[in-house]
């Protein structure tokens, strides 16, 4: 082997040695992407979203969201809505706070995705789809995990920050002029 054709296959390995460390690179990124947001959990077969407040606010406080409808002083629903988000479909989903002293636990279970109206028309008669769609349907894969997120978009990690928000009591103050 001469000189130059050593010389070049070392350049190819280290070539390759840097193609390898990208790949790898992109693969964390893609799964740091894709992964999960850890506050959704499967309990029981069922997708929950758990999330511990460290605060003292009184849970009537929180009675005064429009999006919340409260059955009893700690369960509801919550109501029709996208959090005007355009990424997401309607849900519905209930839950349920528990309170300690200085911090208070909310539970978001049984999330129902409302799927869009559209007219499907069979011949001159119009069905319109009112089935709901359980977020387990959507999640859940047949080993039993959350299902990663498609084409990078992170429902779960999306959906936590809006859940978040949710049950944060906003002081809307009034101007007093």
């Amino acid at each position: 082997m001469t000189k130059y054709n050593i010389n070049r296959l070392l350049h190819e390995k280290k070539h390759l040695k840097n193609m390898k460390k990208g790949l790898l690179l992109l693969l964390l990124i893609n799964g740091a992407i894709n992964a999960q947001n850890p506050n959704f959990k499967i309990d029981k077969n069922t997708i929950i979203w758990q999330w511990v407040y460290e605060d003292t606010l009184d849970i009537v406080n929180l009675k005064q969201n429009l999006k919340l409808h409260f059955i009893t002083d700690s369960t509801g629903n919550i109501k029709r809505t996208n959090f005007n988000d355009k990424k997401l479909h309607e849900q519905i989903a209930e839950f349920k706070i528990q309170k300690k002293q200085d911090k208070y636990r909310v539970t978001i279970y049984n999330i129902k995705i409302i799927p869009p109206q559209i007219a499907i028309n069979f011949g001159g008669v119009s069905s319109m789809p009112e089935d709901l769609i359980s977020f387990e349907t959507l999640m859940i894969k047949n080993n039993g995990t959350i299902r990663a997120s498609p084409m990078g978009f992170n429902i779960t990690e999306n959906l936590h920050n809006h859940y978040l928000n949710l049950f944060i009591k906003t002081d809307k103050e009034k101007d007093n002029w």
